[in-house]
């Protein structure tokens, strides 16, 4: 007996991605391998780089809808950022200059938050168009919007502390 149907491989997965999300991936990991570099930057520079994680992260929630599982999600995942967020901006702090710039020492969490947001935002668009019956599921929720909310809020709580620095 044959089957029509056959498995799908990551191969399948990966030539079936549309060119532009690689050209955005492409952009995002240039953007933030210039984070690895001690630089100086605006204060209204410093809220560009969060923003576009946070949009990214927000859009992959309506997605999912709200639910208690996601509310769950979303309330541990928060914490864990904020937490997170405290303690990698400690040790990567921001140092106001005379004109109100801040300089910023190089650090490659950006570019690993990058790279980790990219891998769960598009497992989930994977899980969401070959599985759909899991990506209804209350575990799918939460897990999307742990992610979701932990890693927005660590960008959120660095972006915080090092606008607390340039306002001080």
């Amino acid at each position: 007996m044959t089957s029509s149907a056959h498995a799908i491989t990551a191969l399948d997965i990966v030539t079936h991605t549309p060119t532009w999300v690689w050209f955005v991936f492409a952009g995002l990991v240039w953007f933030s391998l210039k984070r690895t570099q001690d630089r100086i930057v605006a204060v209204p520079r410093l809220l560009v780089f969060p923003l576009i994680v946070i949009a990214i992260e927000a859009y992959g929630l309506a997605e999912t809808g709200l639910t208690a599982a996601t509310g769950e999600g979303l309330l541990l995942g928060a914490v864990a950022g904020i937490v997170a967020g405290f303690v990698l901006e400690k040790r990567n702090a921001a140092a106001r200059l005379d004109d109100g710039r801040l300089l910023l020492k190089g650090e490659w969490t950006s570019l690993l938050l990058v790279v980790v947001i990219f891998a769960t935002r598009y497992a989930s668009a994977v899980i969401v168009n070959i599985d759909p019956a899991t990506a209804a599921g209350d575990s799918f929720h939460f897990v999307t919007a742990l992610l979701s909310a932990f890693f927005a809020l660590v960008m959120l709580t660095r972006t915080a502390l090092r606008l607390r620095v340039a306002f001080a």
